[in-house]
């Protein structure tokens, strides 16, 4: 399978953005040799045998992951007491690369972790065994297995100190640089379970020269965003949309806040470039919608009117007087290209 390139993904997440179809998957996967999700599977056994992997994989993981993901992604993580200062919580995250769990495992340590996913994911074979006891919690279609879900969830919080985190824009769209609609089920649980969701943002930023020079092209920070509890005065269904909307208000702040976007002009539909554009006052918001994303075009027309507009500004100085020996002596012709302007001797 050929290998897909960051811009690639980005022009598809574009396409999918402007049709708001947001929870469809652009990286391939394939559902072969997967486990069976039912009515029979258990979530998390209480076996012995199960309870001693648990503790050797629980115990790799806090050993290996800190450096795994300070060398990966020189990982930063900003508001750790928001999640500290919780018991039990459903941890809503981005899903926005596809070594992501990495990240968010580290991020709920000092909690019992447990996160959901799709149950593609779960291959026959020791993987599938050592995910199982990492605390992963595959999602199904079965009314019945997804009813053993929900107890063992239950189960969860019963133990105290325990974090089930949900990717609840459901597909992973890789180093996306947006938000993206949150859906319900997180929240369903949170309600139910009497929990506060908490919000953990993975951004990224520019490496430092060094990593840069080792080939990084992005590297990592997290946000967690604090607490939102459940209000007693609601009933479950309003609870439920009174919490979706409240964290992913929290949600589309925290994006715009790190990556410099009008948060009042902010529109998901758009490319990250062009709400970027957007903020700076140098684009049209309904202009833009009205077109097909094209990031590639729209950086070289913007910069050519940026261009042009400060050419415009610079002062004429009458008496200084330019002839035509001189200008002969520079070529102008890509004035407008992507790389700085440069002066060309012309050869005479």
């Amino acid at each position: 399978m050929a290998k897909i390139t960051q811009r690639e993904f980005d022009e598809k997440h574009a396409q999918y953005a402007r049709m708001e179809a947001y929870d469809q998957w652009t990286t391939p996967y394939n559902e072969d040799n997967a486990i069976t999700v039912d009515k029979d599977y258990e979530f998390q056994p209480n076996t012995r045998t199960f309870k001693i992997g648990r503790f050797i994989v629980k115990g790799m993981l806090r050993l290996g992951l800190p450096l795994a993901n300070k060398l990966l992604f020189d990982l930063k993580i900003e508001g750790k007491d928001n999640l500290k200062q919780v018991d039990n919580a459903i941890r809503v995250s981005n899903h926005v690369m596809l070594l992501d769990t990495m990240i968010n495992f580290q991020v709920a340590f000092g909690h019992r972790h447990y996160m959901t996913g799709a149950a593609f994911q779960l291959k026959k074979g020791a993987l599938s065994k050592f995910f199982r006891a990492a605390g992963f919690l595959p999602l199904a279609s079965s009314i019945k297995a997804m009813s053993n879900l929900d107890k063992s969830i239950t189960d969860i919080y019963e133990k105290g100190n325990s974090v089930v985190t949900f990717y609840a824009e459901q597909a992973m769209w890789e180093k996306y640089e947006n938000s993206r609609p949150l859906k319900k089920g997180a929240f369903h649980y949170a309600v139910k379970n009497n929990v506060p969701v908490v919000m953990t943002v993975i951004l990224f930023r520019q490496p430092t020269w060094i990593r840069r020079k080792l080939g990084v092209k992005k590297d990592c920070t997290v946000r967690i965003c604090p607490p939102i509890y459940p209000r007693s005065d609601l009933g479950v269904k309003e609870n439920i949309e009174y919490m979706q909307k409240a964290t992913q208000e929290m949600y589309d702040r925290t994006v715009c806040d790190f990556y410099g976007y009008d948060y009042d002009k902010y529109d998901m539909r758009l490319t990250p470039l062009e709400n970027k554009y957007v903020a700076k006052g140098l684009l049209d918001k309904d202009s833009a919608l009205a077109e097909k994303p094209n990031d590639t075009e729209l950086r070289k027309r913007i910069e050519k009117e940026v261009a042009e507009r400060e050419r415009a500004q610079q002062p004429i100085c009458e008496e200084e007087i330019f002839d035509d020996e001189f200008l002969d002596c520079y070529d102008f012709g890509d004035i407008y290209s992507e790389d700085t302007m440069t002066e060309h001797a012309v050869k005479l």
